[in-house]
C-alpha cells in the first residue's frame, strides 16, 4: 500500500480516542489526521479534510452517529465510515449500514481487528473507484416495467425484454422481481429459486458487487434474476432503503437492471421508479386499465418524473377491439410509444412451458415488437433492422 490511509477519528470520550489512536499508530500505512468530539464536529471536519476513512462512535452528542453518517455519505461521498459501538444489537447497526456506514466494530476491539477492517474498507473503495472509471461511457440503465392494473402482461413483457437485451445487445442484464408477495418471474423462466431478494436483504451489510452473484439465479442465456421472496410475509423486511441499497450494488455489476414491479405505489416500488432512467408504463385499450394508467401518470407528474422518461407501451393491441388509440392519447396526454399485438395462444404456451416467446418463436410479430421495445430502451431505434436480423439469426441457430 503506497499511500497512507487518512483517518478521521470521532468519539466524544477522550480516553477512547487516545486508545484508538495508539492502536492505529502501530500501523505505518495508516494515520489519524484529525479528531472530532461530536456529530456536528465530525461533519464539519469531514467536509474540510475529506479523509479516506471516518472512524465514528454511533452515540455522538449534538448529532447522533447515524444521522451524521447519513449527512456525510451524501455530502462527502469520497469518505467511508466505519461505525464503532458497544451495542451488538443488529437492528441498531443495520440502520447505520442503511444510511451509508461501510463496516462496524464492536467495542472493545483488538488492534488487528481495527487495522484489518480499515484496510478492507479502503481496498474495497479503491476497487469501487476503479470500477467506476471502467464504467464511464458504458451503457447503463435502470428500467422499471410498471402498471397500476393487474393482468396486463407486465411480467411477460419484462422477462422477454430482459432476455432480448442480454442476447441481442450482449449486455450484462439482471431482472429484478419486485412483486414481493406474489412474483412469478421464476415461473416464466422455468427457474427453481432457493435464494431470493429476502436473503440478499438479510445479508445487506456484507453485500458487495463481488458477492451479489451468490443471491442471483441464472437463466440459460446468461440472464441473471433477483427473485421475489418465497413466502409473502417475507416482503415486510424489504423497504425503500433496503431496495435502494440493492440497486446501488447491482448498478456496479450490470449494464441494465430491469425491474418488474407490482401494481402499487408501495415504498419499494416508489424507490424503483425514483431510481429509474426509464419507466415502461403498460396499458391496454379497456376503460378500467386506462383509468388506472391516467391516475398513474398523474402521480408520476406530481413526483416530477421527467415526461420523456415515461414510455407508454400498449399491450395486447388489436384494431378490432378496444378504444381508439387517438382517443387514448388525447385522454392521457401521452403518445403511445409501442404497440404490442395480442397473441393469446403463444403467450399462454410461453407461460406454461417457462420458455420466453422471443426464444421459442423468434420470428413471430410478437417477438419482433419486443426487439423494438429493446431498441427503445437502449436508444437504438435507428438501427432496428440490423439489430433485428442479427438477433433472429442468432436465435435460429440456437434452436437448430
Amino acid at each position: 500500500m503506497a499511500e497512507k490511509i487518512e483517518v478521521l477519528l470521532a468519539d466524544d470520550v477522550a480516553e477512547t480516542r487516545e486508545n484508538v489512536r495508539k492502536l492505529i499508530e502501530l500501523e505505518q500505512n495508516i494515520v489519524v489526521i484529525a479528531e472530532a468530539v461530536d456529530g456536528k464536529d465530525v461533519i464539519e471536519k469531514a467536509k474540510k479534510l475529506k479523509p479516506d476513512i471516518i472512524l465514528m462512535d454511533i452515540n455522538m452528542p449534538k448529532i447522533k452517529g447515524i444521522k451524521a453518517t447519513e449527512i456525510i455519505n451524501r455530502e462527502v461521498p469520497e469518505s467511508s465510515i466505519i461505525m464503532m459501538s458497544v451495542q451488538e444489537e443488529q437492528n441498531y447497526l443495520r440502520k447505520a449500514m442503511m444510511v451509508g456506514a461501510r463496516e462496524y466494530l464492536i467495542k472493545p476491539f483488538s488492534d488487528d481487528e481495527l487495522i484489518n477492517v480499515i484496510k478492507q474498507v479502503y481496498e474495497l473503495d479503491a476497487k469501487k473507484e476503479q470500477s467506476l472509471l471502467e464504467r464511464q461511457g458504458r451503457q447503463e440503465k435502470v428500467v422499471s416495467v410498471f402498471s397500476s392494473k393487474g393482468g396486463v402482461g407486465k411480467t411477460l413483457l419484462a422477462t422477454n425484454l430482459a432476455v432480448v437485451l442480454q442476447q441481442q445487445k450482449d449486455l450484462d442484464v439482471v431482472l429484478v422481481d419486485l412483486d414481493l408477495q406474489f412474483g412469478d418471474a421464476d415461473v416464466l423462466l422455468d427457474l427453481s429459486p432457493k435464494i431470493t431478494i429476502a436473503d440478499a436483504v438479510k445479508e445487506l451489510a456484507s453485500l458487495t458487487p463481488d458477492n451479489i452473484d451468490d443471491y442471483l439465479l441464472s437463466y440459460d442465456n446468461g440472464l441473471h434474476v433477483l427473485n421475489s421472496p418465497l413466502r409473502p410475509e417475507e416482503a415486510e423486511m424489504i423497504g425503500g432503503q433496503e431496495f435502494e441499497a440493492l440497486i446501488d450494488i447491482l448498478k456496479e455489476k450490470f449494464n441494465y437492471i430491469i425491474i418488474d414491479t407490482p401494481q402499487s405505489f408501495s415504498e419499494p416500488v416508489l424507490t424503483a421508479l425514483d431510481n429509474s432512467d426509464l419507466i415502461l408504463l403498460i396499458a391496454m385499450l379497456d376503460l378500467s386499465t386506462i383509468k388506472n394508467v391516467k391516475l398513474s401518470l398523474e402521480v408520476m407528474e406530481e413526483l416530477d418524473y421527467p415526461k420523456d422518461s415515461i414510455k407508454l407501451i400498449l399491450n395486447r393491441y388489436s384494431e378490432k377491439i378496444g378504444i381508439n388509440i387517438e382517443d387514448l392519447e388525447k385522454t392521457l396526454g401521452y403518445d403511445v410509444d409501442l404497440k404490442i399485438p395480442s397473441h393469446g395462444e403463444m403467450t399462454v404456451n410461453s407461460i406454461n412451458t417457462g420458455q420466453p416467446f422471443v426464444v421459442s418463436k423468434p420470428q413471430s410479430d410478437l417477438a419482433r415488437q419486443i426487439i423494438k421495445l429493446a431498441n427503445l430502451v437502449t436508444g437504438d431505434e435507428n438501427n432496428k433492422a440490423a439489430g433485428k436480423e442479427g438477433w433472429l439469426d442468432k436465435i435460429t441457430k440456437l434452436l437448430k
